[in-house]
């Protein structure tokens, strides 16, 4: 059986358009909901002036314009109705913003890994370095950079290119290996390598902070005679009651956003995987002359790939829901209103 019948016989045209017409579509539901409650709760009273928090609030943001720009015309792309598969501007608009949201989303979860390392420190000097006016400005450098990096994409991305292994014509342009290689490249290094790596390292000094502050241990100072008679003292000394308590109460806090930011970090390493496997082998495989077949087969596969990328920027509301009791309250605490209209 040669390669034509092969793929004739297994219809990879029909799988890949099957995939852009219905993956889409729960994703999209379950992606937008999930989204707009993180935003609900993550600008709440309880996190606003949590730095880890702010992260969190840029980053789901920025996954749903990954959802709407990129996720939709997917969809669409399904039904052949897509129109940025026949406007320049809107090709390059897509990809420019779908690479640049995806990229800062990543980038502010590693920023967030970073802040919780800094955090979780015994050494104030190093817990000192997290403030709020540093925290933007993080932000803002890192939407900067990606205008620089991605910048390139209003010159190499076009329509009308059918290039081997892509599922659209909107993509790289087929005549330029370099526009190829550097666009797969940045999307790499910065969407994927780097954040991972950040994540990985700062998720792992955490732990080990944590860690580390639990197995200290804490003496109380021995008080003297004149401290024991006078009542006033011995509550200076062991601290306010009720500042204790609400001290507990933010290591709660903080232990839970650790709990979240690093189930999210698992998650993201492994819906990144797919999509780093297929760019390295593109750019490895680009000089080669591919049958048919072969580029039907790599069509399929960076289908799945992208849609797997995509679960990244769906999934971590369901992620908080389940890993975060104070989110988990403050979700509750965001419907008690609708629950008091219903049932009055």
């Amino acid at each position: 059986m040669n390669n034509t019948s092969v793929s004739i016989s297994i219809n990879f045209a029909l799988i890949n358009q099957s995939i852009n017409r219905y993956a889409p579509i729960p994703l999209l539901l379950f992606g937008i909901i999930g989204n707009i409650l993180n935003i609900l709760v993550f600008t709440r009273k309880i996190f606003r002036n949590n730095i880890c928090v702010i992260y969190f609030l840029s980053s789901t943001i920025f996954d749903s314009f990954v959802i709407v720009i990129s996720l939709f015309p997917r969809l669409l792309l399904g039904f052949n109705i897509d129109p940025t598969q026949n406007s320049s501007v809107l090709c390059k608009l897509r990809f420019f913003i779908t690479y640049y949201s995806g990229y800062s989303a990543a980038w502010f979860i590693g920023l967030a890994c970073i802040e919780r390392y800094l955090c979780s420190s015994i050494d104030i000097y190093k817990r000192q370095l997290v403030t709020m006016k540093r925290a933007y400005l993080s932000i803002i450098v890192v939407m900067l950079l990606g205008i620089f990096i991605y910048g390139e994409q209003f010159y190499c991305i076009d329509i009308h290119q059918q290039l081997f292994g892509a599922p659209q014509s909107c993509y790289q342009l087929k005549r330029n290996i370099r526009c190829q290689i550097v666009d797969s490249l940045m999307q790499f290094l910065f969407e994927i390598l780097a954040p991972t790596l950040m994540m990985i390292i700062f998720g792992s000094l955490t732990l080990r902070n944590i860690r580390h502050r639990r197995n200290r241990r804490c003496y109380p100072a021995q008080t003297n005679n004149s401290s024991t008679r006078n009542p006033s003292s011995v509550i200076q000394q062991l601290g306010n009651p009720r500042n204790v308590v609400n001290n507990q109460r933010i290591k709660r806090r903080d232990i839970q956003l650790v709990t979240m930011l690093l189930v999210q970090v698992i998650v993201f390493v492994i819906s990144t995987f797919p999509i780093s496997i297929y760019k390295l082998y593109s750019i490895g495989t680009i000089h080669e002359t591919k049958s048919k077949l072969r580029q039907s087969i790599e069509n399929t596969i960076f289908n799945i790939s992208v849609i797997t990328l995509f679960l990244n920027n769906i999934i971590t509301f369901y992620i908080n829901t389940l890993c975060g009791t104070i989110f988990r309250k403050e979700l509750i605490r965001l419907f008690r209103p609708l629950q008091q209209i219903i049932y009055k």
